[in-house]
């Protein structure tokens, strides 16, 4: 009854989760987020050619312009009611050619009278002097909040299978890890066993949730063995688990380590008994 009760409180968490539909700015990428924000509202009101100015030199070929240009057309004057930001992150480094350089990847979903945008920019900061260097506009059928929540509708056998694993890994090293603690066992062996038991869990088979496409990495750790996360407020849920090759292991040897532990015990009476 008890193990009914864990596997019913975990879908309802998996199924359940919200995240939210905007991240906050931090104060590092605000002039980033600033400039990116009035490059895409050139491009929504029509002024191309000042947009053009915002880009690389390097990425500012004809198929660029070409793109923006088309993008400016479709959106045809329509004012936007609002935006979210969906993404900010950065990476910062050194270049032996250029030195010191930093990108930030920012994400915005545009809301329309008609329809939602989702923008996307990587923006480089040059000792201060920021450019793009990358742009992608895409039309939405459905606000991001519906098009990325986890839902049951729709989905496969294979979608149901994988989200099976997804509880039932989770839950089995859970109960070999209550096991292992309740066994005769050294303090030292019962630490090296609870490493074992919920760490290593391989290979990792992960699926995208909207799309069904699966992957899979051989080498990982993972706690517990399971996990559903997304990259961005804009990507689908994956899930994840591995196959808990730890608490495996453990559950066909458990019967010669508490063995081994009585015979350890045994030898200790021996030794104390003969020095007596």
């Amino acid at each position: 009854m008890k193990t009914c009760y864990l596997y019913f409180l975990l879908l309802i968490g998996i199924v359940s989760c919200n995240v939210p539909t905007e991240i906050p700015v931090a104060d590092k990428a605000k002039p980033a987020d600033e400039f990116a924000r009035t490059f895409i509202e050139k491009i929504i009101s029509g002024q191309t050619d000042s947009a053009f100015a915002d880009i690389q030199p390097e990425v500012l070929n004809d198929e660029a312009k070409e793109f923006i240009t088309n993008a400016s057309l479709n959106i045809n004057g329509e004012i936007p009611m609002k935006y979210r930001v969906v993404e900010a992150n950065w990476t910062s480094g050194v270049d032996s050619k250029t030195g010191k350089f930093m990108y930030y990847r920012l994400g915005y979903e545009y809301e329309f009278e008609t329809r939602n945008i989702l923008f996307t920019t990587i923006i480089n900061d040059n000792d201060g002097k920021l450019l793009v260097s990358s742009f992608n506009g895409e039309f939405l059928s459905a606000p991001l909040s519906e098009l990325t929540k986890f839902t049951m509708t729709g989905k496969s056998g294979l979608h149901y299978i994988f989200l099976v694993f997804c509880i039932i890994v989770p839950l089995f090293i859970l109960t070999t890890f209550i096991i292992m603690l309740k066994s005769k066992m050294t303090i030292k062996k019962k630490v090296i066993w609870a490493l074992i038991i919920l760490l290593v869990s391989l290979p990792k088979f992960l699926i995208n949730w909207n799309s069904g496409q699966l992957d899979f990495k051989l080498l990982n750790i993972s706690l517990l063995g399971s996990g559903f996360f997304k990259p961005t407020l804009y990507s689908a849920w994956i899930l994840t688990f591995s196959i808990p090759i730890g608490a495996i292991i453990y559950r066909f040897k458990r019967k010669s380590l508490s063995t081994d532990y009585v015979q350890d015990e045994y030898s200790n009476d021996n030794y104390e008994n003969e020095l007596s």
